[in-house]
C-alpha cells in the first residue's frame, strides 16, 4: 500500500525541518511527502524549498486555515495513495513509525483511523516537565486506556493530535475535516472510534509539542462551544445510520455516557440543554414519525438490572454487572456467528476443491489463490472467498 505523509505549515520554520527529518529516515520510507504552506509569515517556504531536491513537494498558498490546508493535501495525496499519515509541522514522528503501524492496514480492511502513544516535547524539543498541566493531563488521559475505544475517546481526545492521524484515503475524503479550530482531529477520531473504524498502537510512535502557541491553549468558553457544536455534527451525522445499526447504537450510547466523566471541555449539561432545545423545535408529528420509525429491541433494556440485584444495594450498583452480562451476551452472538461462517466456509472450501471446474481451471492456469486464506476472522475469510467466487464467475447458487 502506497503512503502520503501531509505536513500543514503554518510559521514554523523553527521545527518544519526536524519534523520533515522525522518523516525522511522512517524504516519504512513514505511514498510521497507533501507540504502545503499556509501562508507562513516566517522563513518557512525557505526552510522547505531546502527539501525539494530530496523529493518533497512543496506549495505555497494564501492563509486557508488548518482544516482546509489538511483538506486540499488529503486530495493531492489521494491520487495515488491509499494511507495518509498527518505530521503537523512543529511534531516529529519517532523511528519505526509505519514499520509499525502500515501492517495493521493490512490486517484489517474495516481499520480506517489509526493512532499510537505519544510522547509530549517541549518547545526546544526536550521532554515535557512532567509536573506541567499539560502533562498531568496526558497521565490523566492515559489512565483509562483498556477502555474500549469509543468509550475512551467519549471522556477525552487520547490521541491528542493530528498528527497522530494514520488513515486511509478514501475514509478522509469521505469524511473531510471541519472548519473547527480546536476539534478537527477530534471529530475524526471520535467518528472512527464510534463506527468501529479505529485502531490503536499502544507504543509511543509521535512526539507531540506543547508550547505557548498550541491552539489547545485558550479560554476555555471557546473550546467548550466547539466541542458542542462536534457532539451535534456527529449526532448529525450518524443520525441515519443510529436508526437502523444496533451495532452503532451501542457505540455511539457508551460514547455518549462516557462524556458525562468527560476530562476534557464537553459540558454534558450544556449538551443537553442544546439537544432538548433542537427537539422543541421540530414539529409533533416529526417527533411521532421519528418515535414510530426507529428500530427498537423487543426485550426491556435495562432488565439486567433487576434480574441481577442482589436484593441488598441500590439496585443502580448493578449497572456494571449488567454491562458485562450484555458483553457476554453479544460475545456470544458473535462466536456463534463465527461458528457457522467457519461451517460454511468449510464446506464451500471442500466443494471447490473437489470439483471438476476447479482442477480443470487450475490445469489452464485460473483460479490460482481462490482458496488463498484471506481475512482475520472466519467470516472475514468466507466473505473474501465469496468475493472471490463472485470475480471469478462462478456460480454460488
Amino acid at each position: 500500500m502506497r503512503l502520503a505523509v501531509i505536513v500543514p505549515c503554518y510559521n514554523h520554520a523553527r521545527y518544519v525541518g526536524a519534523a520533515l527529518e522525522s518523516a525522511l529516515s522512517q524504516s519504512r520510507a513514505p511514498d510521497r511527502v507533501i507540504v502545503i504552506d499556509d501562508g507562513s509569515r516566517d522563513d518557512s517556504v525557505a526552510v522547505l524549498r531546502a527539501f525539494e531536491a530530496r523529493g518533497v513537494e512543496v506549495e505555497a498558498q494564501e492563509n486557508a486555515g488548518a482544516h482546509e490546508t489538511i483538506n486540499r493535501l488529503v486530495k493531492k495525496a489521494a491520487e495515488d495513495c491509499e494511507l495518509v499519515a498527518v505530521l503537523n509541522s512543529d511534531d516529529a514522528y519517532l523511528p519505526g513509525r509505519f514499520e509499525r503501524c502500515l501492517p495493521e492496514f493490512e490486517r484489517d480492511a474495516d481499520l480506517a483511523v489509526l493512532a499510537t502513544a505519544l510522547e509530549l516535547m517541549d518547545d526546544d524539543g526536550g521532554d515535557l516537565d512532567p509536573d506541567s498541566s499539560r502533562a498531568r493531563w496526558f497521565r490523566a488521559a492515559w489512565s483509562l486506556r483498556g477502555r474500549e475505544y469509543h468509550e475512551w475517546m467519549g471522556v477525552c481526545n487520547f490521541p491528542a493530535t493530528t498528527s497522530n492521524v494514520i488513515a486511509r484515503a478514501d475514509y478522509l475524503l469521505a469524511n473531510p475535516f471541519r472548519p473547527y479550530r480546536f476539534n478537527h482531529d477530534y471529530y475524526l477520531l471520535a467518528k472512527a472510534a464510534v463506527e468501529g473504524r479505529f485502531g490503536l498502537v499502544d507504543e509511543p510512535l509521535v512526539r507531540y509539542r506543547v508550547h505557548a502557541n498550541n491552539t489547545i491553549t485558550t479560554a476555555p468558553a471557546p473550546l467548550i462551544r466547539e466541542m458542542l457544536r462536534m457532539h451535534l455534527d456527529l449526532a448529525g451525522d450518524l443520525a441515519g445510520d443510529l436508526k437502523v445499526d444496533p451495532e452503532l447504537r451501542a457505540r455511539y450510547a457508551a460514547f455518549r455516557r462516557a462524556g458525562w466523566d468527560s476530562i476534557s471541555s464537553f459540558d454534558a449539561g450544556a449538551a443537553e440543554v442544546a439537544f432538548a432545545h433542537l427537539a422543541s423545535l421540530v414539529g409533533e408529528s416529526e417527533i411521532d414519525f421519528l418515535i414510530g420509525s426507529l428500530q427498537v429491541g423487543d426485550t426491556f433494556p435495562n432488565r439486567h438490572l433487576v434480574n441481577t440485584h442482589d436484593g441488598e444495594g441500590p439496585v443502580t450498583d448493578a449497572a456494571g454487572l449488567s454491562d458485562k452480562l450484555d458483553a457476554m451476551r453479544a460475545e456470544r452472538d458473535a462466536a456463534r456467528a463465527e461458528l457457522s461462517a467457519a461451517k460454511e466456509l468449510a464446506k464451500l472450501r471442500s466443494e471447490i476443491a473437489t470439483s471438476r471446474r476447479y482442477a480443470l481451471g487450475r490445469v489452464f492456469g485460473r483460479y490460482r489463490g481462490l482458496l488463498a486464506d484471506r481475512g482475520k476472522t472466519p467470516s472475514e475469510k468466507l466473505s473474501h472467498l465469496k468475493a472471490a467466487l463472485a470475480e471469478a464467475g462462478w456460480d454460488l447458487g
